[in-house]
């Protein structure tokens, strides 16, 4: 990414990353071949097969590059600002269909244990309950969302959420995510907000 100094090698690396995901983005998941990523940053099929073993290896190193362009986006922002950062994720993967396609299709296909992205998509996972967890824990202190819930089971009702209106958009992109997002903070503040059962 821009600001940082790469030896040579991992420069290139870096530099078919980012070619990688602009062509996903502007021209979908079936564009994604090593032909035409390779084409698109000035090699050939063997010069990208140096820098990733296998077209699934560089696959998943570009939704590793699409998550961390996501994480930088919306690092500290505090829990009060929880729901507009799941509406700005949503909004924005909705805007990168071929970026969505390849998410969704990778997860599905990662299911498999010997499958190259499975190790990704486990960690993913794990740091995104464990980031929720900490910002949903601060939002019920504040009163945002119902103490008796477990913050790791919302951290993951959330996850979902956003891995759901991924493939719905994918469906119907004209669904309204942000009446989704909204209707889950109106849900959880309305819980927080009943008298707790006797």
């Amino acid at each position: 990414m821009a600001g940082r100094n790469y030896p040579k090698g991992a420069a290139k690396r870096e530099e078919i990353l980012d070619v990688a995901l602009e062509t996903i983005a502007r021209s979908g998941y079936d564009a994604a071949t090593i032909r035409t990523i390779a084409e698109a940053a000035g090699l050939s099929k063997t010069g990208v097969g140096h820098h990733f073993a296998s077209k699934h290896e560089l696959l998943t190193a570009v939704l590793a590059r699409r998550d961390e362009v996501g994480i930088e986006a919306t690092q500290d922002v505090g829990p009060e600002l929880l729901f507009e950062t799941i509406r700005e994720a949503i909004t924005t993967r909705a805007k990168d269909t071929g970026l969505t396609e390849l998410y969704v299709r990778l997860a599905a296909e990662a299911t498999d244990p010997t499958n190259v992205a499975h190790q990704f998509f486990v960690d993913r996972y794990q740091r995104l309950e464990e980031l929720g967890v900490g910002e949903l824990a601060e939002l019920q202190r504040a009163g945002g969302v119902p103490r008796n819930l477990d913050p790791k089971v919302l951290s993951v009702l959330i996850s979902a959420l956003v891995d759901g209106m991924q493939l719905r958009l994918l469906y119907d992109p004209t669904l309204d995510q942000d009446a989704v997002v909204d209707a889950l903070r109106e849900l959880l503040a309305t819980a927080a907000k009943a008298p707790p059962h006797s």
